[in-house]
């Protein structure tokens, strides 16, 4: 009765631990240092709880039991606390270091007392209480005891209070709370010895640090049943701090998006599961849904030895996948990082990675990409780009030039392209707009970019007030993205107003695949922009997906034929057929009344021979390259409008 009544918080404090354990080994768990920190602290929580109840009976038994076993098991229970102590001040560091590998210096100061204070446990004296009511240690080895809880968990508390970012705020206030129900605990049964209650106050302690910290559920992707994307960072971060060379193979969906609007959420999850179980099974290890559309593994073999899986991989998925209802043939590629090639930072991983995703998406053909120098200095370069488009946006870093078009009727030059440039002479030189302005599109600088060229162009206009002469209009580039922007009408009307430019002076020029692709929203702006007064052409037509339809639909005042249609009329010595494509293209267009501006114009041939097609502007280098606001300037003044006799 007297055991049962001393051991009562012992039994329930292993009840709830036997819960927690449960729970924690039966789930995924990630093989982190604090993991495993927390796995030794689960162990010595449970070795410290049966100590705890066999100390109570051998106490209580004192007359029965041998002095160097009721000594021994004691000693282990004293050690076992301040072992559990020492691990949470271990765990909290670690914590704190963003889940890396402490110095050798501050693993010294965690371990050295610990073994100082052990040492005293096994050679210092060691009393016993019992009495009908309660039995508990004494003497100067129960007293280290309490000094071990009060210097670990001081330094515990400090260490939370002083982590900054790295823990969460939230979980910072778990932690302290966790500590000091011990504390609590501890002084309590300091000031009342038959009161035993510190088994429950570790138990309590131990629960706080799973359900903030070693949850496996946080770790898990519900939805695909994958480990998820924080679950990979972490992973990732442990394992390049531990400096082992990883393959980190993913595969990518490039066309999930896609595939999403078509099946709907739950489907696609469906999928990403299927292709993860198949990952699982053939790389035998986890897989992480490191980003929405990518599957990855961190591998630790070579290469080489893992191509036939690579080879298997890729066979599997380049095949129609039923998910529900539904029939899916993914569009997708695989890219292979190996941390040897990636000696900077676990951050340059990330960086590279995300990059080969983006990049490779637009790649037909090729299925499997293995990181090499070429990737990087294209990653290199992609990142110079980026910083030198924010520094641009930020310091009046882009100019706009200007490309004169040439009307074919009035044989004179009425109208331009503005076009802008982004220059940086120290680094890499010219940078094309084809390259620049994508990646301002993915950075979402794309707007920025847009108001700066539409100023720079009202600017100009309105200072040499180009709009009150015979010059009918300039054509402006428009990025997909940018077209769609609910806030576009608004933004260009403002500068137009600030710059008093007439909006029929300005003609918005729109790609074909963003006006095919970009639907309702661009519907919207049209019709706003167009009910200010502004004309639209469709750009590089014939590159894209040519959809006569949506030419009926909208009003184009301009279709640009694209220069890619043109040359082959006149490089290709079989160009027969190529000719054919281009008089049945233009004769469409004219019967829709549309007026035709063909780009890419660099001969006298090519000139005569679109002028007897009935083209009505011509545009590209045999008129003239794109020149300066200045050179424009007097590029009109050197060619001055003559209007086409009457026959």
């Amino acid at each position: 009765m007297i055991f049962l009544l001393n051991t009562r918080f012992q039994i329930a404090a292993i009840l709830f631990f036997t819960i927690i354990v449960y729970d924690f080994f039966k789930n995924l768990k990630l093989p982190l240092l604090s993991n495993k920190v927390f796995s030794a602290m689960l162990f010595f929580t449970g070795l410290y709880l049966i100590l705890d109840i066999t100390g109570v009976y051998t106490r209580l038994n004192m007359d029965t039991v041998s002095p160097l076993l009721l000594r021994t098991i004691h000693q282990l229970f004293i050690s076992t606390t301040i072992i559990i102590l020492m691990l949470l001040y271990l765990y909290v560091q670690i914590l704190a270091n963003n889940h890396k590998k402490l110095s050798k210096k501050r693993l010294l100061f965690t371990f050295a007392p610990l073994i100082l204070m052990i040492t005293f446990v096994f050679f210092g004296p060691l009393d016993y209480h019992v009495d009908s009511t309660s039995t508990y240690t004494t003497g100067p080895v129960s007293i280290i005891t309490y000094f071990s809880v009060v210097f670990y968990i001081s330094l515990t508390v400090i260490r939370i209070v002083t982590a900054g970012n790295t823990i969460h705020h939230e979980r910072k206030i778990s932690l302290i709370t966790g500590t000091m129900i011990w504390v609590i605990a501890s002084i309590v049964q300091f000031f009342n010895r038959d009161i035993l209650i510190s088994s429950m106050a570790v138990a309590l302690m131990t629960l706080f640090i799973y359900l903030s910290f070693e949850n496996p559920k946080e770790h898990f992707d519900v939805e695909t049943r994958t480990l998820n994307k924080r679950a990979f960072h972490l992973m990732l971060n442990d394992q390049y701090d531990a400096k082992k060379n990883i393959l980190l193979v993913s595969v990518v969906i490039d066309d999930l998006l896609q595939i999403q609007s078509t099946i709907g959420h739950s489907n696609v999850n469906q999928l990403l599961e299927v292709i993860a179980n198949k990952m699982q099974t053939i790389f035998s290890t986890y897989v992480f849904h490191s980003r929405s559309n990518v599957l990855s593994v961190i591998l630790h073999q070579p290469q080489n030895l893992v191509e036939i899986r690579l080879l298997e991989m890729e066979a599997y998925l380049d095949q129609m996948f039923n998910v529900g209802q539904f029939s899916v043939l993914p569009r997708f590629h695989i890219d292979i990082i190996n941390t040897e090639v990636v000696k900077e930072s676990c951050d340059e991983v990330y960086e590279l990675m995300n990059y080969m995703t983006a990049h490779h998406q637009a790649i037909r053909g090729k299925k499997v990409y293995l990181l090499d120098d070429e990737i990087i200095a294209q990653k290199q370069r992609y990142t110079t780009i980026d910083k030198l488009l924010h520094h641009a946006i930020e310091h009046d870093g882009f100019t706009v030039v200007y490309q004169p078009i040439f009307d074919v009727h009035k044989k004179g030059f009425r109208s331009a392209e503005a076009l802008v440039r982004l220059t940086d002479n120290q680094t890499i030189g010219f940078i094309s707009p084809e390259e620049f302005i994508v990646i301002a599109e993915r950075k979402g600088l794309i707007m920025d970019l847009g108001r700066i060229v539409f100023e720079k162009v009202c600017t100009f206009a309105s200072k040499n007030k180009l709009y009150e002469g015979e010059f009918d209009y300039i054509e402006v580039n428009l990025s997909g993205i940018q077209c769609v922007h609910p806030d576009l009408p608004r933004q260009l009307e403002s500068i137009m107003k600030e710059h008093h430019i007439p909006p029929a002076f300005l003609n918005l020029e729109i790609t074909e695949t963003a006006s095919v692709e970009s639907g309702e929203m661009l519907d919207r702006n049209m019709v706003d922009l167009r009910n200010l007064g502004c004309s639209f052409s469709m750009d590089d037509f014939g590159t894209g997906y040519s959809n006569l339809s949506k030419m009926s639909e909208v009003v184009y005042d301009l279709v640009k034929i694209d220069k890619s249609l043109i040359w082959p009329c006149f490089t290709n010595d079989n160009n027969q057929k190529s000719l054919a494509i281009l008089k049945n293209m233009i004769n469409m267009l004219l019967e829709l009344n549309v007026k035709i501006v063909a780009e890419g114009i660099e001969t006298k041939e090519m000139c005569d021979f679109l002028e007897e097609q009935n083209i009505t502007y011509l545009q590209g280098y045999y008129f003239s390259k794109p020149i300066s606001e200045d050179a424009f300037l007097e590029f009109l003044k050197n060619h001055p409008l003559q209007e086409e006799t009457a026959s």
